[in-house]
C-alpha cells in the first residue's frame, strides 16, 4: 500500500508506519530547567559577498561553441537524421535523439524573436552590481536557424520603440576574446 501526505511524504509498505512517522516530526525543544527561560544574546550580523575562485569544465560541445567565439563565429550543431540545428549546441538531438555531431556556422546577424525590455534593477550575474534600468535582454534567430532556436543576449540602443520582433541585430564584439558568452559584448540594431 502507498500513501502520500501533502505532496512531500511518500510512504510504501506497513501502513503503521505511517501513523508512528509523526512522532519524528515532533518540535524540538533543547534542555534545560523547565520553567526558566535562558538569557538571550545578541546576534551578530556580518553581509558579506563571499567570491570563491571556480573553474568548471564546458565539455566538448561547449568548448566548441565557445571556443568559435574567438575567431568571432557562431556554431550551432546539426542533427544527422532531421537536420534541425541546435543553438546554444546540444550533444544529442532535442527531437530524434541522436548525437548530433555536426557543426554549422549561423548568424552572426540574426533577428529579435522575443524580446524583453527589464525596468526592475537587478544584480549583474557577473559582477555582482546592481544593473542599470531599463535594459534589454532578447532571443535573436541568427541566419540560418529557425524555429525556436535562438541565442539570448543583451540588447544595446538608445531608441526602445525600435525594439520589435524581426528587427535585424548583429553581435558586437570584445577585442579581447577568451572563448566565453562575455566575447560578444552585446547585440545591436542594424540600421
Amino acid at each position: 500500500m502507498t500513501a502520500f501526505s501533502s505532496g512531500k511524504l511518500k510512504v510504501e509498505g506497513e501502513m503503521g508506519l505511517l501513523t508512528k512517522a509523526t512522532k519524528f516530526f515532533k518540535k524540538y525543544t533543547p534542555p534545560g530547567p523547565a520553567g526558566k527561560e535562558e538569557e538571550k544574546e545578541e546576534l551578530l550580523r556580518l553581509s558579506q559577498v563571499l567570491s570563491i575562485p571556480q573553474c568548471f569544465a564546458t565539455g566538448p560541445v561547449m568548448g566548441k561553441f565557445l571556443k568559435a567565439f574567438k575567431e568571432k563565429k557562431i556554431l550551432a550543431n546539426k542533427c544527422p537524421t532531421c537536420g534541425r540545428l541546435q543553438l546554444p549546441p546540444r550533444e544529442v538531438c532535442a527531437e530524434c535523439k541522436v548525437r548530433a555531431d555536426q557543426w554549422v556556422e549561423v548568424g552572426p546577424e540574426g533577428v529579435i524573436a522575443t524580446p524583453d525590455i527589464t525596468y526592475y534593477a537587478s544584480p549583474d550575474p557577473l559582477t555582482g552590481e546592481s544593473r542599470e534600468t531599463p535594459y534589454i535582454s532578447a532571443h535573436f534567430l541568427l541566419d540560418g536557424c529557425k524555429g525556436h532556436e535562438t541565442l539570448w543576449h543583451e540588447l544595446v540602443t538608445d531608441d526602445f520603440s525600435k525594439v520589435k520582433r524581426g528587427v535585424r541585430v548583429r553581435p558586437v564584439w570584445n577585442e579581447k576574446r577568451i572563448g566565453a558568452i562575455t566575447d560578444i559584448k552585446h547585440f545591436e540594431i542594424v540600421e
